[in-house]
């Protein structure tokens, strides 16, 4: 809710602008309507939310009584300055992440625990139950627990230049988020060390020092040396009570595969499961050890993929030593289920369809409960299977997207939905899929001002696949005009733009419909949720079968009475820069204009894990390198073009856009480029504003023509 606030707050300041004959008040935020705080209480069928006065509700999901659990003049006496964002601890107990305190509400007393002996500057990871935080500063990385009165304890004295702890590694991929995992009880945490020392330097530059300075990263390109990651693990009782670290690391083996992902403690902290991914990322292994003496046990799992395997979910254990694991094995993202040793028992539900998201089970382990796509991989649908018939139960299934919030006992959830015509919904629903109630219907927060209209459709390919593509048509269009396009694309992996849900374009999209464009974007091949085929055919040929479909679409828009095919722009960023970039140099005679920001525009610049992953190394793959280059592709180029780029972009370094320049000039092509000082990979704050603004007027002048 808070993300959406802020784009339309950046929207209303963005543009001064007339819309549809009035101007956007600058002083009105366009919010959609909420209930905020809906969460379940532990142990029963009650869910709580937060009122219009700031009271925490409790309501009674079977008998839909209400109760008040924590007034807001409990909370003010209590020193809560606010009570969103709040979360149960247990079934009287709630944590206030503003104010760091938990309050227990027991038979009519209230008490509050405060830690305010914790860093909390500094906290990267806390369990604010078992009170354990990890906190970073320019010291290092350090527990503090309420062993010893969270007195900090060095996370791993074993440093040195170039060794990084308490971050994510491997660039982040495979799902990988943290540098460091609590265990469930609280008495270990388990952190990735990972040596840089042998991987290359990458400089940066930065300008705004009197004299400029270089600040050298580790970027690990396509086919070059990569770092080294093991996992230690770091004992939170004896450290304390030694008040040094007691850790010690876990026996990894490169030769079972040199990334590690996916780190899972068992839930009797007795052992951890790491799944080990080779450097061809064509074989990974689900390996048991002994989380005491860090002794590998057993290999659990293997899978291999003459393309590519990508592990990015942990195990999941089901509570009678079982577990679920997610593999695509089969074409489709789905569950399976294996006994402690590694036996497979079955595949949880069969069907072509992903599953997007696992919700838990009931307390019999009778169901599973999850979000997919089923028939229509724009939607998302609320399913349950049921594990000894293996029947599969869609609970909600209005087309559109479904966001379940399950209670504990799973006898109950509340479902968020929206579709392009409903901005949200949001409603009690039991196990059987009967809505209880209807909690919310969301008005739109644009009052009577128009959007445009949005429709969700797919087209065919050449080679049969359907292709899910959104239009958004300028408000009040006359068909019998011809329009403008402002072609948006991404068109990568593990992404999907069209999907059927309210804003799905994001603003700048339905701004640029108000602005007088068909706005227009396809979902291609190698882009997700429509199985492993779908996906992984683009593998060591990035941007052909992408840019096939992409003209695909482009063509359906010509086909269309009221498209000025005259006047097509094109706008993408990152992998979407790419995608620009291959398409307007393959097909130079289609597009009047082209915008992209922080392009990859020669894929040996790329860093190891996702690069490898999608072309296998330049050694291996020369031609698909080659044939992917954009360099000496830029003589083709016969629309005017914009090219934006961030000076301390750490994952697209600077040298793709710098390299493209110095081979245009070379060809002589004239072309726009535009440097954000300061930024990374995405433009953020203010200067978001500003790159919307150069958009605009960039389309405007060289798509539209004025």
């Amino acid at each position: 809710m808070k993300k959406l606030t802020l784009l339309l707050s950046i929207f209303c300041v963005m543009f001064l602008v007339p819309v549809f004959g009035q101007t956007i008040d600058l002083s009105k935020r366009y919010v959609i309507e909420n209930i905020y705080g809906i969460a379940w209480q532990p142990g029963a069928d009650q869910y709580s939310y937060i009122d219009d006065d700031q009271n925490i509700m409790l309501v009674n999901a079977k008998s839909g009584k209400e109760t008040t659990f924590l007034a807001k003049a409990s909370q003010t006496a209590h020193e809560i300055s606010s009570p969103y964002g709040y979360e149960w601890l247990d079934a009287n107990t709630l944590y206030f992440p503003r104010d760091h305190k938990t309050v227990n509400v027991l038979k009519g007393k209230i008490t509050t625990t405060e830690f305010d002996k914790v860093d909390w500057d500094d906290v990267i990871d806390q369990d604010i139950k078992n009170k354990v935080f990890v906190i970073k500063n320019d010291k290092g990385v350090f527990v503090e627990s309420a062993l010893n009165g969270y007195k900090p304890v060095l996370l791993c004295p074993d440093t040195g230049k170039n060794i990084v702890f308490g971050e994510s590694v491997h660039r982040s991929e495979w799902g990988i988020n943290e540098g460091q995992y609590i265990s469930p009880k609280g008495n270990f945490v388990a952190f990735y060390r990972m040596d840089e020392s042998m991987v290359e330097d990458y400089p940066l530059v930065n300008t705004g020092t009197p004299i400029a300075t270089v600040e050298n990263i580790k970027y690990p390109m396509a086919g070059r040396t990569s770092h080294v990651v093991t996992l230690g693990i770091f004992d939170v009782a004896k450290s304390a009570e030694k008040g040094t670290p007691v850790y010690h690391y876990i026996n990894t083996d490169k030769a079972d595969g040199e990334f590690l992902t996916n780190v899972t403690f068992s839930p009797d902290e007795k052992y951890i499961y790491i799944t080990h991914l080779n450097r061809e990322q064509n074989h990974s292994k689900l390996i048991w050890y002994d989380l005491q003496t860090g002794k590998k046990l057993a290999t659990l799992i293997e899978e291999s993929d003459s393309r590519y395997v990508e592990p990015t979910h942990r195990m999941i254990f089901m509570g009678n030593g079982n577990f679920l694991w997610f593999s695509d094995r089969d074409g489709w993202n789905h569950l399976y289920a294996y006994q402690p040793d590694g036996k497979l028992i079955k595949k949880v539900v069969d069907g072509k369809f992903d599953i997007d998201e696992y919700y838990g089970m009931d307390k019999d382990m009778k169901n599973i409960y999850f979000t997919a796509s089923l028939e229509k991989p724009v939607n998302q649908y609320v399913c349950k299977v049921n594990l000894d018939k293996g029947t599969l139960t869609c609970l909600a299934h209005a087309d559109g997207v479904h966001r379940p919030v399950f209670s504990e006992s799973k006898n109950y959830f509340v479902d968020y939905f929206s579709n392009p015509t409903t901005p949200r919904v949001i409603s009690l629903v039991d196990n059987k899929g009967k809505t209880i109630k209807t909690l919310l219907t969301a008005k739109s927060p644009f009052g009577v001002m128009q959007l445009g209209d949005t429709k969700i459709f797919p087209i065919v390919n050449k080679e049969g696949d359907s292709l899910w593509c959104r239009m958004i048509t300028p408000p009040n269009m006359d068909k019998s005009k011809k329009y403008p396009v402002f072609l948006y694309v991404y068109g990568g992996p593990h992404s999907q733009l069209v999907t059927n849900q309210y804003l799905s374009g994001g603003l700048f999209l339905e701004f640029m419909a108000q602005q007088g464009y068909i706005v227009f974007t396809l979902d291609n091949r190698g882009t997700d949720n429509r199985g492993a085929e779908f996906e992984k055919c683009i593998h060591r040929n990035l941007g052909v079968r992408e840019v096939e479909d992409q003209m695909c679409g482009v063509e359906y828009l010509k086909s269309l009475p009221y498209v000025d095919a005259d006047r097509i722009g094109v706008d993408g960023w990152s992998y979407g820069g790419f995608m620009v970039l291959s398409l307007i140099t393959s097909h130079p005679e289609t597009f009047k204009a082209a915008s992209c920001g922080g392009p990859v525009v020669n894929w040996e610049w790329y860093e190891v894990m996702y690069g490898e992953r999608y072309m296998d190394t330049p050694q291996e793959n020369p031609s698909g390198y080659a044939n992917a280059n954009i360099i000496p592709k830029i003589k083709n180029v016969k629309c005017p073009l914009l090219v934006m780029h961030g000076a301390q972009d750490h994952t697209v370094v600077q040298q793709h856009t710098l390299e493209l320049l110095r081979q245009a000039v070379s060809d002589n092509i004239e072309l726009e480029y535009f440097v954000y000082t300061v930024h990374d990979h995405n433009v953020i704050g203010p200067e978001r504003r500003h790159l919307y603004n150069k958009l605009l007027r960039f389309h405007n002048q060289n798509t539209k023509g004025e």
